[in-house]
C-alpha cells in the first residue's frame, strides 16, 4: 500500500501527541461501551432507569455546545481543554462509587459537559495542525486508527468472564474492575493532549464580551441542517439495532458483539479508503456519492432473511457510510476561517446531538406503531434528501483559504 495516499505528507509532533491520545481514547470507549450498562445492570437498574441515565448526557451537551464554542473563541482552545479535566475527575469518581439513579444521572449529565466542552474544539485543534491539502488524509487516518483502537477496546469484554471462572469474582465486581481499565486509558491520554495543545498559536476574537460575529454563517447553517438529517436518519434505526435484531432474529449479545468488533476494522479500512477516492473525485462529489449508495443498501434491512444476510448488508452499508465520514469533517473545516472554526463547530455539534435526541424515541415509535423494518424505509428516504442536499448546498461553497485570496486581489 502506497503509504502517501492515506497519511499525511507531514504529521507534526503535536500531530503526533493528537494521535495518540486519539488511541487511548478509542481503548477507553472501547472498553467503557462494552461493560458500562452491563455493571449498571448488575446494580439491578431497568431499562426505564438506564434509558433516564442516558439521556442526561446528550441533553447537558446540547444546551451547553455553543456556549463553549463562544467561549473557546473568545479564550482560546487550550482553556477550553483544560478545563474539561475538571467535569471529567467527577464523572469518574461518581461512576465507581455511585450506587443510586441521582448519582448515576449527574455523571453523564458531566461527561455530556465534557463533551460539550472539549468535543468543541478537538476537531478544528487537530485540524490546525495541517494544510487544507492534507485535511481529508488526516481526518482519515484519525478516523482509523481511533475505531481501530475501539475495535481493540472492546476485546476488554472478555476479562469479566475470566475473572468470574478463574479468581473467584462477582459478576458486578468484574465489570468494575474493567470500568477501572477504561479510566485508566482516558487518564492515560490527557497528557498526550496536553502535549499538543503545548506549542499552538491560536487565533481568537478581540472584541469585549460573549459576542461572537461568525463570517460564514450560511456554511454553518447549512452544515447544521445536514447534520440534522443525517443524525435522524441514521439514529433512528442505528441506536435501536440491538433490539430490532433481536426481535426480527432472535439475536443475543455474542453474535452482536461478533459483528459489532469485525465491522468496527471495516469502518477503519473505509476511513483510510476516503481520501484516495476523494483525490480522483473531490471530497464533495466523493461525500455525495458514498451517501447516495447507502439508499439502495437501507433498502435491503428488511429483505434480509436471516441474521448472516443481515450482517453481510449492515456491513456494506458501514463500509460505504463511512467512506463520508472524515470528509465531511474534513470539508467542514476547509470551508471555515480559523478563528471561527470552534464556535463553528458547536452549532453543528448542537444540531447533532439534537437529532440525536430525536431520533431512538421516533425509532421506537416507528418501531412499535408501524412495523420492526419502518426506521430503515425512514432511514432510506432521509439519505436520498441528505445525498442531495449536500451536493446542491455545498458545490458552490469556496475553501476559506481561496476566499481570504480571492479578498486580497481584490484589493
Amino acid at each position: 500500500m502506497n503509504l502517501s495516499s492515506i497519511v499525511p505528507d507531514r504529521v507534526s509532533m503535536p500531530a503526533k501527541m493528537f494521535l495518540t491520545a486519539s488511541v487511548l481514547n478509542g481503548f477507553g470507549n472501547g472498553v467503557f461501551n462494552v461493560v458500562l450498562l452491563l455493571y449498571l445492570t448488575s446494580l439491578g437498574f431497568d431499562s426505564s432507569a438506564l434509558g433516564t441515565m442516558l439521556m442526561m448526557q446528550p441533553i447537558s451537551t446540547v444546551l451547553l455546545t455553543i456556549p463553549s464554542g463562544i467561549l473557546a473563541g473568545r479564550y482560546g482552545v487550550k482553556k477550553i481543554i483544560l478545563s474539561s479535566f475538571i467535569p471529567y475527575g467527577l464523572s469518574m469518581i461518581l461512576f465507581l462509587t455511585a450506587k443510586s439513579i441521582e448519582i448515576f444521572m449527574l455523571a453523564f449529565l458531566l461527561i455530556g459537559v465534557i463533551e460539550a466542552s472539549a468535543g468543541v474544539v478537538l476537531g478544528p485543534l487537530y485540524s490546525s495542525f495541517f494544510d487544507a491539502k492534507d485535511m481529508d488524509r488526516a481526518f482519515g487516518l484519525q478516523g482509523f486508527i481511533q475505531i481501530l483502537s475501539v475495535s481493540m477496546g472492546s476485546l476488554f469484554g472478555f476479562i469479566p468472564p475470566m475473572l468470574v471462572a478463574n479468581y473467584g469474582y462477582s459478576l458486578q465486581s468484574s465489570y468494575w474492575v474493567v470500568l477501572v481499565i477504561a479510566i485508566v486509558f482516558f487518564t492515560a491520554q490527557m497528557p498526550f493532549y496536553v502535549m499538543a495543545l503545548w506549542n499552538v498559536v491560536e487565533q481568537r476574537r478581540r472584541e469585549e464580551g460573549f459576542r461572537f460575529n461568525l463570517r460564514s454563517k450560511g456554511i454553518v447553517a447549512k452544515f447544521s441542517f445536514l447534520n440534522i438529517i443525517s443524525s435522524i436518519g441514521s439514529g433512528s434505526f442505528f441506536n435501536l439495532f440491538p433490539y430490532y435484531v433481536n426481535k426480527k432474529f432472535g439475536v443475543q449479545s455474542d453474535a452482536l458483539g461478533s459483528l459489532y468488533f469485525a465491522s468496527n476494522f471495516v469502518r477503519a479500512g473505509a476511513n483510510i479508503l476516503a481520501p484516495r477516492i476523494s483525490k480522483k473525485l473531490g471530497t464533495l462529489k466523493t461525500i455525495a456519492m458514498a451517501l447516495g449508495l447507502c439508499v439502495p443498501v437501507w433498502m435491503m434491512f428488511p429483505l434480509a432473511p436471516n441474521f448472516t444476510w443481515l450482517s453481510v448488508i449492515y456491513i456494506v452499508r458501514l463500509t460505504i457510510g463511512n467512506i463520508s465520514s472524515p470528509l465531511t469533517g474534513s470539508l467542514y473545516m476547509k470551508l471555515l476561517y480559523p478563528e471561527e472554526k470552534a464556535t463553528a463547530n458547536s452549532f453543528t455539534m448542537m444540531a447533532s446531538y439534537g437529532g440525536n435526541i430525536v431520533a431512538p424515541r421516533l425509532g421506537g415509535q416507528l418501531m412499535e406503531q408501524v412495523s420492526l423494518d419502518a426506521p430503515a424505509y425512514l432511514g432510506s428516504s432521509l439519505y436520498v434528501v441528505l445525498a442531495s442536499s449536500y451536493y446542491l448546498l455545498l458545490r458552490n461553497e469556496k475553501e476559506a483559504e481561496q476566499r481570504q485570496l480571492e479578498v486580497k486581489e481584490a484589493r
